[in-house]
């Protein structure tokens, strides 16, 4: 518990609570990664009109977010490389989760200190999706549509 004597830590808290507001705006944007380790997507041609999607993402990501996103990159390459529909074939989520407790003391002016721990978990989203394709839309996903409706649901060019 967290006792404030008139003030004097109210404004850390307030300073914080700022600081956690602009990191939720902080999410992983939509936009190829320089490399497989980085955030943002990034895919390989297995064959043939099968492809692996990837899209790896900072712990301010929700999972959900990520999904969407390499389900909106299969749709790009599908539709970049002349194909109308593709089906996800196989999926897999292999999150990267930190976990640590963080510790704080403070002391005021009268020599009152309070110490105070809190857990925290971090979790980077990384979502692989493999992918076939078809020149007709005769497989699950409309590449068209889904890219569409998910540049439209995160307001995206």
């Amino acid at each position: 518990m967290i006792i404030c004597k008139k003030g004097e830590n109210m404004k850390k808290i307030f300073i914080i609570l700022i600081i956690f507001l602009l990191c939720a705006a902080c999410a992983t944007p939509y936009k190829a990664a320089s490399k497989p380790t980085s955030n943002g997507y990034f895919d390989t041609m297995l064959q043939t009109g099968v492809y692996d999607i990837t899209f790896n993402a900072n712990e301010e990501t929700e999972i959900k977010r990520a999904q969407d996103f390499a389900l909106l990159r299969a749709a790009e390459v599908c539709l970049e490389n002349g194909y109308q529909s593709f089906s996800v074939v196989n999926s897999s989520n292999n999150s990267e989760t930190e976990t640590g407790v963080v510790t704080n003391t403070n002391t005021n002016n009268n020599n009152y200190s309070f110490s105070y721990s809190y857990l925290v978990s971090e979790t980077k989203p990384r979502v692989s999706i493999l992918i076939q394709c078809s020149l007709t839309k005769d497989l699950f996903f409309d590449a068209k549509s889904i890219s569409t409706n998910l540049r439209k649901k995160y307001k995206l060019k």
